[in-house]
């Protein structure tokens, strides 16, 4: 432990905190058994992970660095990228500091795991934009996070809080003062500088290509089952070189000033995992390191999908946006409210903060009476506060209740003009249009007059029906529906 405390010193990062004191009254499971209880453990490269993260030292636990990196291929992260978040989270709630890559280097060539055909090449400006907007997203993720966590009384001071200040290579971005060390980094820092000798000098040297052409994300690009052997699909050198970019990502952030043993990725990720992982033991051996223990880990969590087998990704064409731009708080609230059963316990566990002890008395109370549909509503809560954050939260709700309730009448104006601002459902109306004809309001608003039309929940059956101050719902607004799914709330300016 003294030897972390002087690489950290060396490197100009000053250490708030090193150790985690362990209470007497804490009786959490360790990280591994808490994720592995949450179905967030799809393989790990070492048995000794387990103990490696749950190391304690003069009764306190010796925090470790953990690092998971999403590549910027599109301008927002979507809920299949989340799972690693999550297990972030959990090893920052754990006394342990999490890293957030975003790949800003790696983003330019494109990880071929798990993809049958060559990504298409990002021009530089999109690249840059892509990075920005998702580096937002991962730290409005963990501000969230924390924020939901400090109003539960879950975190109190920082725990294991580092400063850069004066670091000629700081190791990333921490959040500060919420009781959760989270780095944002981004590997273009490290990748661009290094050249093409350089790269092949310190990387290269030693890689092994019959390894590299084992790896499944290689593999399963060169031969197609049943096709000849010319007619596969084939796979550039850019693609090929990706596996050792992410591993020379690991083999920099396992030195100071990050000190990083473990990386987490999806089920795809083991081959670029262990790719890292021989690096780091290659080059300590040429170092002349006695490699007696595994020099780093890996963890690779479960592909998140529907009970049905459907991925959750851009490229399965059912991306759930975490951006608000590509996706209103109200359409993410809708997506987890419309949860299968069959899904429901799987994404409490995963995708959320709950205790188990929480989740069961959920899922018990569920059971009662499946079609008050209880358990996805808190799983539709706890997800939009989490990732959107309160306020989003507040406006799903209002919206839900608007477009899909039926007490209208318990609904305040300005709760519907907060829930709907900015949204084209929300049409406002002059003074005039009270004595107008309902058919016609409808129109302009933009409803289509051959479906059956309702006002505020009641067919309307007379064509030549007003609108009067007794339909309007606190004085000031209307909700109309033409067929099952077409809303519009009219609000009197």
């Amino acid at each position: 432990m003294l030897r972390l405390v002087q690489r950290a010193a060396r490197s100009g990062v000053r250490v708030r905190s090193v150790l985690v004191r362990l209470q007497s009254s804490d009786v959490r499971p360790s990280l591994l058994d808490a994720l592995e209880e949450r179905n967030m453990v799809q393989a790990t490269t070492s048995s000794s992970l387990k103990p490696h993260m749950a190391t304690v030292e003069k009764g306190a636990l010796v925090p470790r660095t953990v690092y998971a990196g999403v590549d910027p291929s599109a301008p927002s992260m979507h809920v299949g990228n989340l799972l690693p978040l999550f297990a972030l989270l959990h090893c920052a709630l754990h006394g342990h500091t999490a890293l957030v890559l975003v790949g800003g280097g790696t983003g330019a060539i494109g990880d071929p795991s798990g993809r049958s055909t060559e990504r298409s090449a990002l021009d530089a400006e999109q690249l840059k934009a892509n990075v920005a907007s998702i580096r937002a997203q991962m730290y409005q993720f963990f501000h969230n996070a924390a924020a939901y966590l400090e109003r539960r009384g879950m975190i109190n001071a920082p725990v294991n809080t580092y400063t850069t200040e004066g670091s000629a290579n700081p190791a990333g971005e921490s959040l500060f003062g919420s009781g959760l060390d989270v780095r944002i980094v981004n590997n273009f820092s490290w990748l661009q500088p290094v050249s093409l000798i350089q790269f092949l000098s310190e990387v290269g040297r030693h890689a092994r290509v019959n390894d590299m052409l084992a790896r499944d994300s290689v593999k399963n690009r060169l031969t197609t089952p049943g096709a000849e052997a010319n007619s596969a699909p084939g796979l550039s050198f850019t693609e090929f070189s990706y596996q050792l970019l992410q591993a020379y990502d690991f083999s920099v952030l396992h030195r100071a000033p990050w000190h990083c043993s473990l990386q987490i990725g999806g089920s795809d990720q083991m081959g670029n995992i262990s790719a890292g992982i021989d690096l780091i033991r290659r080059q300590q051996a040429a170092d002349g390191a006695d490699i007696r223990e595994d020099p780093a880990y890996g963890l690779t969590l479960p592909l998140l999908t529907t009970s049905s087998g459907a991925k959750f990704g851009k490229s399965a064409g059912n991306a759930v946006w975490i951006s608000p731009s590509l996706l209103s708080d109200l359409d993410f609230y809708q997506y987890f409210l419309r949860s299968a059963d069959a899904d429901v316990e799987r994404y409490l566990r995963s995708l959320t903060l709950l205790s188990s002890d929480e989740i069961a008395s959920v899922l018990e109370e569920h059971s009662k009476d499946r079609t008050k549909r209880l358990a996805q509503e808190k799983l539709a809560a706890e997800m939009t506060e989490l990732v959107r954050g309160e306020a989003a939260l507040r406006r799903a709700r209002v919206a839900t209740k608007v477009l899909f309730g039926t007490s209208l009448d318990q609904l305040r104006t300005d709760e519907v003009l907060f829930a709907f601002e900015d949204d084209p459902r929300l049409v406002h109306m002059p003074q005039g249009a009270l004595e107008s004809e309902v058919l016609r309001l409808a129109v302009d608003s933009g409803l289509t007059a051959s479906r059956r039309l309702y006002l505020n929940g009641a067919a309307v059956t007379d064509a030549k029906a007003t609108l009067s101050t007794s339909n309007l719902l606190d004085g000031r607004f209307v909700v109309m529906r033409a067929g099952k799914h077409n809303r519009k709330i009219l609000v009197l300016a």
